[in-house]
């Protein structure tokens, strides 16, 4: 990943669309992690699986190691962090391989003993770990913030791989802990342990505000669940905000369901990105698909149109649309484009990206200031 730029444009979210773009599912979120949002990231993953014919194995391995590393957030993190310092979670599948990765604060006085700890598990073999979770469960039982080390055991176990782990100190008494566990089916050979793309995207998270990426599979199924974790990725903690921005991001999810293009038809869904990301001014909530090269006239001369208008021109012209939109098969005419404008009070930014013949990239930009 070579992105440096501080602002996120078109050409960037296509950069990085396109570094995801092996990957079936990338979910990326940096922030404040609950019960709530950790049930969403967790069904949300299931359903991706699902829709990709994951085997039921692979599912509970992958299951069980999301359910651990989250918990641990959840459990260590400090909430009175500062933006840079905060907890930060990344889940991607690629050919069947789930890499999933947690960074969080702790003390410089931890780090030894989680270092021997994660040492530990990792010189031992499948036998070994399943003596070695006996002897800590026997001898140190349960407290408030989990067993001591049951949890990293576990996932190494149900893993069938090593820890990888690494520590970036930010002060004399912080550093910034970095954990990766990977699940592969058993068909799949899994030889990449370094953390150096995680750490790149944490970077790219810190450097542009970003507090949540998702690429992936869309469906009206798995609608719900996307919404519910990108609302919990609005920065600002108040109602009407929240509700603006709410309406936005339905927008922008419906858009890619009904009009993005795939470029394999028989995965059901739509392929594409949302990303949130916030200024002290405001919010930016960002979409990025393919689309067909015949319907990239029609849908920016809709866009054009909508930016041009001023707020009176824009509830003359939903009401006009609203008279027109009973053609048989017709999906929007330019509805939720104008709802947006409504709702984020400024311009809708885009950009076209064309790829080939067939193809081009679209972003969307909503700006919903505080």
């Amino acid at each position: 990943m070579t992105i440096s730029d501080k602002n996120i444009g078109g050409n960037l979210l296509y950069e990085l669309f396109k570094s995801f773009e092996n990957y079936s599912l990338s979910y990326v979120y940096k922030g404040i992690f609950d019960p709530v949002l950790t049930d969403k990231i967790l069904s949300l993953t299931e359903t991706n699986m699902t829709i990709t014919g994951e085997v039921p194995k692979t599912q509970k391995k992958v299951y069980f190691v999301m359910v651990e590393s989250l918990q641990n957030i959840t459990r260590h993190q400090d909430v009175n962090q500062s933006e840079e310092n905060q907890a930060f979670f990344v889940i991607q599948n690629k050919n069947g391989i789930y890499d999933l990765t947690s960074g969080n604060v702790i003390e410089q006085s931890q780090i030894e003993d989680l270092k021997s700890q994660l040492d530990k598990i990792n010189s031992l073999n499948p036998e070994e770990l399943k003596e070695h979770y006996k002897n800590v469960l026997e001898n140190t039982g349960m407290s408030d913030k989990g067993g001591a080390g049951l949890g990293l055991i576990e996932m190494a176990r149900r893993s069938g791989n090593k820890l990888t782990y690494d520590f970036h100190s930010l002060s004399d008494k912080l550093s910034y802990f970095y954990f990766k566990s990977k699940v592969a089916s058993d068909s799949e050979k899994n030889e990449n342990h370094h953390l150096d793309d995680a750490k790149k995207l944490h970077g790219f998270t810190r450097d542009h505000h970003v507090s949540m990426i998702y690429q992936g599979i869309f469906t009206h199924d798995n609608l719900k669940n996307l919404l519910s974790m990108t609302e919990g990725s609005v920065a600002k903690n108040d109602l009407a905000f929240k509700r603006k921005a709410v309406n936005v991001m339905v927008e922008l999810l419906q858009n890619i369901c009904n009009h993005a293009s795939t470029l394999n038809p028989e995965i059901e869904g739509k392929p594409g990105m949302l990303l949130v990301s916030s200024t002290e001014k405001g919010c930016n909530i960002m979409s990025g698909n393919y689309v067909n090269n015949n319907t990239v006239n029609n849908f920016t001369a809709k866009l054009d149109k909508v930016n041009s208008c001023s707020s009176e021109e824009l509830d003359e012209l939903y009401t006009q649309i609203i008279l027109k939109e009973h053609e048989p098969g017709q999906k929007g005419a330019g509805l939720g484009f104008i709802d947006m404008r409504l709702k984020s009070t400024n311009k809708i930014d885009y950009s076209i990206i064309d790829l080939n013949n067939k193809l081009s990239f679209i972003s969307l930009t909503v700006f919903i200031p505080f």
